[in-house]
């Protein structure tokens, strides 16, 4: 007991700012908007089906990254595979890589043209697109991911990455820009 007294107090004791919390924004059809404001600030989209299954988005101002999980998966470190995604732009067999142990990032391309990949296809969603599928080299049945139901969360998304600009510059995904 004292232990566990210990750990909790000590928890209690580190500051707000030193623990990686999410704050919630908005949640629409099991999709999520949410920002974490640790350095690097970042905003995380996250598609949970509520059976042990995620998908999450994490964008920070630049970078961008895709991880699946799931909570029965046991993924050795330093584990590569292919998961192959099946869309509204085809068929494509793409890396992936162990996040941790119940984690896997999908690696679209080398990084600054995954970050693009990633963008685009986010964009697209919120603009409207058919279901994705995830089909794993392993023995994972194949998942499909309600990219359909994005669209409602586009103005929730667009608020969490006005966040992660500085006050005194201009954010290049703002609702309030103007063509004069």
């Amino acid at each position: 007991m004292k232990t566990f007294s210990a750990i909790l107090l000590a928890a209690l004791l580190i500051p707000a700012t030193a623990r990686s919390e999410t704050e919630w924004m908005g949640d629409a059809r099991q999709w999520s908007v949410g920002f974490v404001g640790e350095k690097p600030s970042y905003c995380r989209l996250v598609w949970n089906n509520e059976l042990g299954k995620t998908v999450e988005f994490r964008q920070s101002l630049d970078s961008v990254m895709w991880l699946v999980s799931k909570d029965g998966w046991d993924i050795p470190e330093g584990t590569t595979t292919k998961v192959t995604l099946v869309g509204y732009s085809g068929t494509k067999a793409v890396p992936a890589e162990a996040f941790d142990s119940k984690t896997l990032r999908i690696l679209p391309a080398s990084e600054k043209t995954g970050v693009a990949q990633i963008k685009k296809m986010l964009k697209n969603s919120f603009i409207g697109t058919p279901d994705m599928e995830l089909d794993f080299a392993g023995n994972e049945e194949p998942w499909v991911v309600p990219l359909s139901r994005l669209q409602q969360m586009y103005t929730t998304y667009v608020n969490c990455l006005n966040r992660l600009v500085p006050a005194n510059q201009a954010s290049q995904v703002s609702d309030k820009t103007q063509p004069f």
